[in-house]
C-alpha cells in the first residue's frame, strides 16, 4: 500500500500522475459522496420494511468499498495515495481512511441486520444515519484535495511550457543571428557562396519553424509569445 512508502517515493509518483488520471480520481471521489448517502437512505428504508432497499444498499456499499480501495491502495490504472497532501488527509489527523473503513463496516453490519427485529434494525440504521453528515463533509474534503492536485498539475504544466518557449525563443534568436551573418558572408563570397547560401536558406526555414513552435506553445496556454 502507498501509505507505507517513503515521502521520496510519493513525490516521484506525484510527478508522474497525469491530469487525466487525477480527473478520474476527482470523479471517483465525487461519486463516493452520492453513494454514501444512498447507502444510508436504503439502509434506513430497509429497516422500515422496504423489501427491495436492502439489495440496493448492498450494491451501493460494494461500489463504495471498491472505489475507496482504488483511491487509497490503487489499481492497474490508478496510483492510490500519490502525494503528501492526500497521505495526510487519509492517514494523518483527519484519519479519513480509518473513518471510511469504519463506515463500510458499520454499513455492512446494518445491512445484514435488516431482517432482524424492527427495533434492532432501526437502531443500526440510526447509528449509520448519525455518521452521514460528518462522512459527507469528509468526502467533500477528499474531493477538494484531488481538485487542488489537479490545479497543481496544470500549474506545473503551464510553467514547463513557458520554460520551453523561453528556451526555444533564445535558440531561435541565436539561430536568426547566425543566419543573417551567414547571408552576409555568402553575399560577399559572390559565385563561390551560392552553395553556402542554400544552407543559410535552410537555416532560415528552421528559425521560422522554431518561431512557430514558440508561438504554438505559448498560445496553447493562453500566453503571449515574446518577440526577440
Amino acid at each position: 500500500m502507498i501509505k507505507h512508502e517513503s515521502k521520496d517515493v510519493r513525490r516521484a509518483l506525484e510527478n508522474h500522475v497525469s491530469a487525466e488520471t487525477i480527473g478520474e480520481l476527482i470523479n471517483l471521489a465525487g461519486r463516493q459522496r452520492m453513494l454514501s448517502q444512498r447507502i444510508v437512505l436504503h439502509v434506513l428504508l430497509a429497516a422500515q420494511g422496504d423489501t427491495g432497499a436492502s439489495q440496493v444498499a448492498k450494491e451501493c456499499l460494494a461500489m463504495f468499498a471498491a472505489a475507496h480501495a482504488d483511491l487509497v491502495d490503487g489499481s492497474d490504472r490508478l496510483p492510490g495515495v500519490f502525494c503528501d497532501a492526500l497521505s495526510q488527509l487519509y492517514f494523518g489527523s483527519h484519519r479519513a481512511d480509518e473513518r471510511i473503513r469504519r463506515f463500510i463496516g458499520d454499513a455492512t453490519h446494518a445491512v445484514s441486520q435488516t431482517s432482524a427485529s424492527e427495533r434492532e434494525a432501526q437502531a443500526f440504521a440510526d447509528a449509520l444515519v448519525a455518521q452521514a453528515s460528518p462522512l459527507l463533509q469528509l468526502l467533500q474534503e477528499i474531493t477538494l484535495a484531488y481538485q487542488n492536485e489537479m490545479r497543481n498539475v496544470e500549474h506545473a504544466a503551464s510553467k514547463r511550457d513557458a520554460q520551453l518557449a523561453e528556451q526555444l525563443g533564445r535558440i531561435s534568436m541565436q539561430a536568426n543571428i547566425v543566419a543573417i551573418n551567414a547571408r552576409i558572408s555568402a553575399g560577399r563570397a559572390g559565385p563561390y557562396g551560392r552553395e553556402f547560401a542554400v544552407v543559410t536558406s535552410l537555416l532560415s526555414d528552421i528559425v521560422k519553424e522554431m518561431e512557430r513552435m514558440v508561438h504554438g506553445v505559448m498560445t496553447s496556454r493562453g500566453a503571449s509569445p515574446r518577440v526577440h
